[in-house]
């Protein structure tokens, strides 16, 4: 390296980083999740790589980010998560209502909000949120969300299936479309589906474009940098046509004109019967998608199938799934398999291994995914196949029917590899804190011990929404992990993980997000390498 001549300067004090490709960062607690939970207190980074972890300094000419003794995690991975449909969701995106733990509460963020949308333009949260997470333990009624948002109509629904809340605005919205809307604001579940249409349906591509922009922005602010989808897009009670919806060519337009801000990582599924050719619907939507963007590259990559590919939810007769899953092997291909019962798990663990036993899958990255009620026989199999588990979390907050928390202390133990997963937006939060704090706890969003004996580590929680999530995606050598060589995925956090008190992991957030190199969120101190 040639010997700079200009003096190093904190970014802190001066800016210098913006617009640069080579810089270093110091004076932090590094947790690099490298194979020996190293903490370093520097990295280097040139250009998209990370190219030297340790305890050093800057030399001269050196663009300096002095962390000031923050505590740096790798970028999170989210395993399994819907992200290109939820974060098209009409309007502008509620994101701190994730965090909401009382109606007062959740008042002032929408507040907050709507002082940063313009007036008349939509509110929303779809999914992600719900009464057990407020201390009143009911939505917010037309009133109160009229007082935090008088000029906006504003919709927020539970689940994927409600229900909801709307204010005056959004009542006489509604209602001129038909939708039957509560005095007090409430939405039935048969009315959500009309609503979400008629919301969808008015929605344009610039606005889609938008909220998917949002919803980056917030993910980077709790710090994912990388997530796998789990199949696009259908929204539960929605009357459009495919074509009427926005979808995976939001993200396509993104992509190319160099806009994200999160790795995706896609899989393709819904399910359906094999054609008169025996070929499978979802082998014709991944064909379809390699047309559109090929083989990608290291912002956008398709990696497989899933989290269906034939049957449906809780389906365990009548479905084809060895002769189906054979296909999926043969071509090499990636499958995750949604599976939260334990008679699911039985009747898909039995077609894994009947696969294997005439086309080895170790190679190919597939997963359980949720793995509620899985059992250590059942982890003992899909180790010996090679298969991984990707571990949910919806008890944490228990909104819907699909409740459960996988046995994270057994699932560790076992040896098989993991990753943890959201399964957000609509069917919980996105937040990796909330969580991680669920995984270490064994709490729900109540406080309610829920999953005791199951807990596991700050660090090995941590490890599942990195380098363990990694390997679902075929990455674990270019992501996961603080190290020489990898791609510059970086966090810097509010606070350190490691040390305060478990409620207040639940309030962890970025400062800073790196991905590739590149700031892709700031906060705090670190406002001057904000790039526009």
């Amino acid at each position: 390296m040639a010997t700079p001549t200009r003096a190093p300067t904190s970014v802190v004090e001066a800016g210098p980083c913006s617009g640069v490709s080579e810089f270093v960062l110091i004076n932090g607690r590094i947790l690099t999740m490298d194979d020996n939970d190293t903490i370093a207190s520097s990295v280097r980074i040139e250009s998209d790589r990370i190219v030297a972890v340790g305890d050093f300094g800057p030399v001269a000419g050196d663009c300096v980010i002095d962390l000031g003794g923050r505590t740096v995690t790798p970028g999170l991975i989210d395993s399994h998560i819907h992200i290109v449909q939820p974060s098209q969701a009409p309007g502008h995106f509620l994101s701190s209502i994730e965090t909401a733990s009382s109606i007062p509460d959740l008042l002032t963020k929408l507040s907050d909000r709507a002082n940063s949308v313009p007036s008349g333009e939509f509110i929303t949260a779809v999914g992600g949120l719900g009464p057990p997470q407020f201390a009143e333990g009911r939505l917010p009624t037309l009133a109160e969300l009229d007082s935090a948002a008088p000029d906006h109509p504003v919709y927020l629904q539970v689940g994927f299936g409600g229900p909801a809340v709307t204010n005056t605005l959004g009542k006489e919205y509604f209602e001129a479309a038909g939708v039957s809307v509560g005095a007090d604001g409430a939405i039935g579940r048969a009315a959500v589906g009309p609503a979400l249409t008629v919301l969808l349906m008015n929605q344009t591509d610039a606005e889609a474009r938008t909220a998917a922009l949002e919803y980056m922005e917030y993910a980077n602010s709790v710090g994912l940098t990388t997530v796998i989808d789990q199949g696009c897009c259908r929204w539960f009670g929605v009357n459009l046509s495919p074509d009427q919806v926005h979808g995976y060519q939001t993200f396509y337009d993104l992509w190319e004109q160099g806009e994200l801000t999160v790795r995706l990582r896609l899989r393709f599924g819904g399910g359906g019967s094999p054609g008169p050719d025996g070929v499978l619907p979802v082998v014709r939507r991944r064909e379809a998608a390699m047309e559109s963007i090929g083989d990608g590259d290291d912002m956008l990559r398709i990696v497989g199938v899933g989290e269906f590919t034939v049957g449906g939810f809780g389906q365990t007769t009548g479905v084809p799934f060895e002769e189906a899953w054979g296909q999926i092997a043969e071509l090499g291909w990636s499958l995750s398999q949604h599976s939260a019962s334990a008679a699911e798990h039985e009747v898909h663990i039995a077609a894994f291994e009947a696969v294997n036993a005439n086309t080895p899958i170790a190679d190919l990255r597939w997963s359980l995914d949720h793995a509620f009620e899985v059992t250590v026989e059942h982890l003992s199999r899909l180790r010996n196949i090679g298969v991984g588990v990707a571990v949910s979390n919806t008890a944490y907050l228990p909104i819907t029917r699909l409740l459960g928390a996988a046995p994270f202390r057994d699932i560790l133990d076992s040896g098989v590899q993991a990753g943890a997963t959201s399964d957000s937006s609509n069917i919980g939060p996105l937040n990796p804190w909330l969580n991680i704090y669920f995984m270490v706890t064994g709490k729900n969003v109540a406080g309610e011990l829920v999953n005791d004996g199951q807990q596991i580590t700050r660090l090995e929680a941590l490890r599942l929404y990195t380098v363990g999530s990694s390997w679902f995606s075929f990455e674990e050598d270019r992501l996961g992990s603080i190290e020489a060589g990898k791609l510059a995925d970086l966090v810097v956090l509010s606070d350190d993980y490691l040390s305060v008190p478990e409620e207040e992991i639940k309030g962890l957030s970025s400062v800073l997000t790196i991905v590739g190199g590149k700031v892709v969120y700031v906060a705090e101190d670190f406002s001057p390498l904000k790039q526009e």
